[in-house]
């Protein structure tokens, strides 16, 4: 039972794939923003039976729970900045600098070892990904220097992010963490709408029903990741690769729903990206 964290990030990153796919559903019918805040505070909601649990804890751990959302709602502004001014192609490319850091900070942060397999397995990654991504269509866009930097500052945000989960996690519940993120997230997301004068329409929910099916996605992965983080035996480093497989959902969502075309190189990348996420279980 000691690796049964990372039956639990093979499910979180299956769960995470399945999420951007309604994303890109949901979006044929709702704004972006709208759909961002919405799912957000529906999984607040759905976070209160933690409510006694979470209230118990230190205020230390309240703070570092609303640093944890800081970090992702600035990561987010930052994304919308730089997807603004480039390709969502390119975007894809450069978002790979969020693997990087996140493996670079278990290693100089959290004092894990970065051996010859899991090099193996980043480089396997980032090339199977690169690979994917540069496939897509994209249109073309002029791109300078505050673009690739917001979309760096992003990757640097969320990797951040990453590491405050493994640290938290060391001293309280998943569930506890889990309600006081929600609850900052939420209102990071809804304060944001209200700064930019943007309506929301919560009839949104009755008629797209993709933004209840995230709520439940995100809920599941989230509590999922922590208790994966909460393992003794976990690594940011291992979580990192794992995470990646992902894209195998989305490859497949992105043809069966979604009809895009050139499956069988796509597939061919994802299993490249697979290889790279096996290889270092293995040789540990």
């Amino acid at each position: 039972m000691e690796n049964i964290w990372i039956f639990l990030v093979v499910i979180y990153a299956l769960l995470k794939g399945g999420r951007e796919c309604m994303k890109k559903a949901a979006l044929k019918k709702s704004a972006a923003n709208e759909i961002l805040f919405l799912y957000t505070f529906i999984g607040f909601l759905m976070t209160l039976p933690f409510t006694k649990s979470a209230l118990e804890i230190d205020g230390i751990y309240i703070f570092s729970a609303f640093v944890k959302a800081a970090l992702c709602g600035t990561a987010w502004i930052f994304s919308l900045l730089a997807l603004k001014q480039m390709s969502v192609s390119l975007y894809s490319v450069l978002d790979l600098g969020r693997m990087i850091f996140s493996t670079a900070f278990g290693v100089i942060l959290l004092r894990e070892d970065f051996t010859l397999p899991k090099l193996i397995g980043v480089v396997l990654v980032i090339t199977g990904l690169l690979l994917v991504n540069l496939k897509k269509n994209s249109t073309s866009a002029k791109t300078n220097l505050f673009a690739v930097i917001a979309v760096l500052l992003n990757c640097l945000f969320n990797a951040l992010s990453g590491i405050l989960d493994k640290v938290i996690m060391r001293s309280i519940e998943p569930a506890q963490l889990q309600f006081w993120f929600m609850f900052f997230l939420s209102a990071i997301y809804g304060a944001a709408l209200l700064l930019r004068k943007e309506k929301i329409s919560f009839k949104t929910i009755r008629t797209n029903y993709w933004i209840p099916l995230m709520s439940v996605s995100l809920i599941v992965g989230d509590l999922l990741i922590f208790r994966a983080n909460a393992a003794p035996q976990s690594q940011v480093t291992l979580m990192t690769l794992i995470k990646q497989s992902s894209v195998i959902v989305s490859v497949l969502s992105g043809w069966l729903i979604f009809k895009e075309k050139n499956i069988l190189y796509k597939l061919m990348c994802a299993a490249i990206v697979i290889l790279g996420a096996i290889i270092p279980l293995i040789f540990r």
